[in-house]
């Protein structure tokens, strides 16, 4: 119970994360949301493990959490970019069919679920999946665009969670820390080879800081509930941060939900219900 409770709290925290993240890329430039988004989580995870005081396990899990690092910087670019063009609550849908790479990865290693735990795991993609059908983008653009970003944006994070779940049997502190500062290296290097400026009105900085703070607390309930339970239920569990992300995108952009996408919602609830019972 405690496994699911962390990742729907991941969720809820990835969701609120990439609603702001997504609505300040329509204002600024995605290299600079993200760069001091990122470092600000990166700051944060150095001074805790600094207090901690505990050395870093083996390079096999530092490497995989570097992995990590970079699944979830291709993931995070995809879902900001995508709604920067795009319409958030196509790509959000998309974007969560991430659990399927920990999902395969965990059955090739003969990791079976249990039938009840199929069912909710099931039951949440399939609504997760029906959420993301709509005919037309609501910027009159096509919804090409917007799933394109959405599948970018699952294969990167469907890599993170897998990846950071293995490299977290080690050491939690360590392979969050080594994850974002992979990330922020990546995303710096970037903005250096393209001259990009960094640039953002002070009245900015405290939404972005909570971009990384969000960050930070999502990861780590994430990784805490995928060693306490299975990793396809926390990866699952995890990736309904696109229900938050499509629910505070309705009720603040006013981005209208279809027939479908609504009972996609309930399916996904549904799937949730189910695991919390199994």
């Amino acid at each position: 119970m405690l496994a699911i409770a962390l990742a729907l709290g991941a969720g809820l925290g990835w969701g609120t994360s990439d609603f702001l993240g997504g609505l300040k890329s329509r204002a600024l430039p995605l290299p600079s949301v993200l760069l001091l988004s990122q470092a600000t989580a990166l700051a944060l995870l150095a001074t805790a493990t600094a207090v901690r005081g505990s050395g870093p396990p083996g390079l096999d899990f530092l490497g995989q959490a570097a992995i990590a690092g970079l699944g979830e910087t291709l993931g995070i670019a995809a879902l900001y970019r995508g709604f920067a063009v795009g319409t958030m609550s196509i790509v959000a849908p998309v974007a969560a069919a991430a659990p399927l790479v920990p999902l395969l990865a965990g059955l090739a290693a003969g990791q079976v679920p249990g039938s009840l735990q199929f069912t909710g795991m099931a039951l949440a993609v399939l609504g997760l999946i029906i959420t993301s059908r709509r005919p037309t983008d609501e910027a009159g653009t096509r919804p090409q665009v917007s799933i394109l970003y959405g599948m970018l944006a699952a294969l990167g994070f469907g890599a993170f969670f897998l990846t950071l779940h293995n490299a977290g049997q080690a050491d939690i502190g360590w392979s969050l820390l080594t994850a974002r500062l992979t990330t922020v290296t990546v995303i710096a290097s970037v903005i250096a080879l393209r001259r990009h400026r960094v640039a953002v009105r002070r009245s900015d900085l405290p939404a972005l800081a909570a971009i990384g703070v969000l960050i930070v607390a999502a990861d780590a309930q994430y990784a805490f509930a995928s060693i306490l339970g299975p990793v396809g239920v926390a990866a699952v569990l995890g990736s309904l941060h696109t229900v938050v992300t499509i629910a505070l995108a309705r009720i603040i952009l006013k981005e209208r939900l279809s027939r479908l996408q609504a009972i996609g919602v309930g399916v996904v609830l549904a799937g949730v219900l189910i695991l919390s019972l199994a």
